[in-house]
């Protein structure tokens, strides 16, 4: 897997080279409304065959730009998480894979921004302990906070950070940059796979609601979506979702 992502890494850097002179990058919009780029469809298309040749077919495919039906054992692709910020020339976006042998996310996952050269994985990950810090800090998206989605804490022990694509504030939780990620919107599977799977191996869980996600069956998950260790749940939970 280390030699496969190497030539990842390497091919995205190379493409990103290409797409950086004028015209070059093009931006499409999809039945839903949201935004597609030509190094969406690169990278969607140079995983699924890399997989494909490496693994001769073992998992199934499923990708944000191209899915069927959910079976696993899967690889699970989001190839720009991000990609409004991407666009917008904001570094806060990530290639998302998780090589999950299961419904439950075992596997492998990696999650990698090539402009700020943070690459996190399974192999990689250094074990944290959770912070004894008496103030929490999370991270929340970026639109949803600029659309007020998020309830006014009087708390003074909790402190919200906006930023650009779930995969990437998973990835920073998953190195102990915050405390805990919490989304007031659907996300896909694609969008929290990989950085699930990764948080999961630090002792970071999802909740919907004040339940832990043990099985990912299910393509769309519904908000409240948060990430945090399973002691700090009362605590976040009371303060930024009642």
């Amino acid at each position: 897997m280390k030699l496969l992502l190497e030539e990842v890494k390497h091919k995205i850097k190379l493409k990103l080279q290409e797409l950086d002179g004028d015209g070059n990058l093009k931006v499409f919009k999809k039945h839903d409304g949201s935004q597609l780029t030509n190094l969406d469809i690169y990278i969607s298309n140079l995983i699924r065959d890399l997989i494909k040749d490496s693994f001769k077919n073992k998992y199934t495919f499923f990708s944000e730009e191209e899915y069927e039906k959910l079976d696993y054992p899967a690889v699970i692709l989001d190839p720009i998480d991000g990609t409004k910020e991407f666009i917008k020339g904001i570094p806060e976006w990530a290639v998302s894979l998780a090589v999950a042998e299961n419904s439950e996310l075992e596997g492998f996952a990696w999650i990698y921004n090539p402009l700020k050269e943070i690459e996190v994985s399974s192999e990689n990950l250094t074990k944290i302990i959770g912070s004894n810090a008496d103030k929490l800090v999370g991270f929340v998206s970026r639109t949803e906070h600029e659309k007020g989605l998020f309830p006014t804490t009087e708390n003074q022990n909790i402190t919200l950070k906006p930023m650009g694509s779930i995969a990437f504030k998973l990835a920073l939780l998953a190195r102990g940059e915050c405390d805990f990620v919490l989304s007031l919107r659907p996300k896909n599977i694609w969008d929290v796979a990989a950085g699930t799977m990764l948080c999961a191996k630090q002792g970071i869980f999802l909740y919907h609601g004040k339940s832990i996600v043990r099985d990912f069956t299910s393509v769309r998950m519904g908000p409240p979506l948060l990430w945090c260790r399973p002691e700090k749940l009362d605590f976040l939970y009371h303060n930024l979702i009642l």
